[in-house]
């Protein structure tokens, strides 16, 4: 037997030994890699699960009007998933909503929150245009407003803003809302920001938020004009079938009548804003509280005026003279105002 025969077996038996050995690391190679391949299957599903987790969060503190946990919630979800088109729109939605609806309060100031949303609102901006655009714009307007109104004013522009919302849409509701509460804020010409308040109505957009900037634009300054537009707005609101929020009701309807019941020249100016059937509802409109006998006998007095005022002086003596009749507590003010109507008119009818 030669020597290479006598050792062939022991060269199979080790090159099979050597195939086994890959074999085996083969194995554990695939096993490694399969493991990789389904820890990183495992990952994104676990990204997947609190992205849409995120998502629905958001749109139930959206449904209950909790804009501000609803805006977290879609920003968590564009930092779990930064290309994600319908996370970046909600987003941007939800800030918008924050800032429509928004509120300081003891851990956050204005300005905190507006600086949480301009970034998202720059972002946005990037790919929006038209009516889009205009709505960001008109609100990093407004975010710059509220940061003003806490004494900001380093990268501040409302104008600047403004106008670039209107560039962007001509027509936009926020833009045009807006510029008529910053032109009353800073004591403008009250016609100036009526003409944007009515540009933004007609655009038959977001009409309560357009109200109630209005309504808050107006009722920030105590001066007779104001006043006196408050209440057109509110009869426009009354025959158009539109809410109007109790606390707004009252300050109006404090600022043209209650304060003026003893002030004969200042309710009478109120009471020629309307014509006297409008006055007289509005009036009705606004008043929602509760009935007793004290607003009872304050209508009547205020009606008894808008009779004297429109020329009905025999009228308005009459519905004086009744009303005295009722008033049996001595300690109430208006009585010595019904006192001198009543003689001031009886000498007059004379």
């Amino acid at each position: 037997m030669s020597k290479s025969a006598s050792q062939s077996p022991a060269k199979e038996s080790k090159g099979a030994f050597l195939k086994a050995v890959g074999a085996v690391a083969a194995v554990v190679s695939l096993l490694l890699a399969l493991n990789q391949i389904t820890g990183l299957v495992q990952n994104l599903r676990v990204h997947h699960k609190e992205f849409s987790e995120a998502m629905k969060s958001g749109e139930q503190e959206q449904q209950r009007e909790d804009y501000g946990a609803a805006f977290h919630s879609f920003k968590h979800a564009t930092e779990l998933d930064p290309i994600d088109k319908g996370a970046q729109a909600k987003e941007t939605e939800a800030a918008i909503l924050w800032l429509d609806n928004v509120h300081a309060n003891e851990t956050q100031t204005f300005t905190q929150i507006a600086n949480q949303l301009l970034p998202v609102f720059d972002s946005a901006l990037s790919k929006a245009n038209g009516q889009a655009a205009g709505d960001i714009l008109a609100h990093i307007a407004w975010a710059n407003f509220l940061k003003y109104r806490e004494g900001m004013r380093e990268g501040v522009n409302v104008d600047g803003n403004l106008k670039a919302a209107f560039a962007a849409d001509q027509n936009n509701v926020y833009a045009h809302t807006i510029s008529g509460f910053w032109v009353l804020w800073q004591g403008g010409d009250i016609k100036s920001a009526e003409a944007h308040f009515s540009a933004a109505l007609t655009t038959g957009r977001v009409r309560t938020y357009v109200r109630d900037l209005q309504i808050s634009g107006l009722t920030n300054s105590n001066n007779p004009e104001n006043d006196a537009e408050e209440l057109r707005v509110a009869n426009d609101m009354r025959n158009s079938g539109e809410l109007m929020l109790s606390l707004e009701r009252r300050r109006i309807f404090w600022n043209n009548f209650t304060s003026r019941l003893h002030s004969p020249e200042e309710l009478a100016a109120s009471l020629s804003v309307l014509s006297p059937a409008d006055t007289e509802a509005t009036y009705d409109w606004l008043d929602d509280g509760p009935n007793s006998e004290g607003k009872a006998q304050t209508r009547a007095f205020v009606m008894a005026n808008l009779k004297e005022i429109t020329g009905n002086r025999a009228e308005a003596l009459a519905a004086y003279q009744a009303l005295r009749k009722q008033m049996h507590d001595p300690t109430l003010t208006l009585i010595s105002i019904v006192d001198l109507d009543i003689k001031r008119l009886s000498h007059a009818k004379k």
